[in-house]
C-alpha cells in the first residue's frame, strides 16, 4: 500500500501500460502560444483506445433478440446453468484487457 507522506492519504498504484511522457524542461519554456499537443504526450493503451471508439461512434452494440429471449426463458424456467468457471475466465481475460 503506497502512503502518501505528505498528506498520509492512501493513493492506490498506477495499473496498465499507458505511459505519459514529460517534456524535456526547455521545451516547458516555450512560448504561450505554443499548442498544448506539442508540449506534452500520452500514449493510451490498446484497450482503452477501444473503449474510447465505442464511446465516441455513439453506437450501440448488436443484440441478438432471440437469443435474449431463449435466455430469458431457460432463467425463468429454472433451466439456466451458470457455468462459474467460464465466468472467472472472462472477467480475467477482461481485466487482463483493460490494463495491458
Amino acid at each position: 500500500m503506497a502512503i502518501n507522506p505528505i498528506s498520509g492519504t492512501y493513493s492506490p498504484p498506477v495499473r496498465g501500460g499507458g505511459h505519459v511522457e514529460r517534456a524535456a524542461p526547455a521545451s516547458v519554456a516555450s512560448p504561450p502560444d505554443k499548442p498544448v499537443g506539442e508540449i506534452d504526450q500520452v500514449r493510451l493503451t490498446p484497450g482503452s483506445l477501444s473503449l474510447r471508439q465505442l464511446e465516441t461512434a455513439g453506437q450501440e452494440p448488436p443484440v441478438d433478440e432471440a437469443k435474449v429471449a431463449a435466455l430469458r426463458k431457460a432463467i425463468a424456467d429454472g433451466a439456466y446453468q451458470v457455468d462459474s468457471g467460464r465466468v472467472a475466465r472472462k472477467m480475467s481475460d477482461l481485466e487482463e484487457a483493460l490494463f495491458r
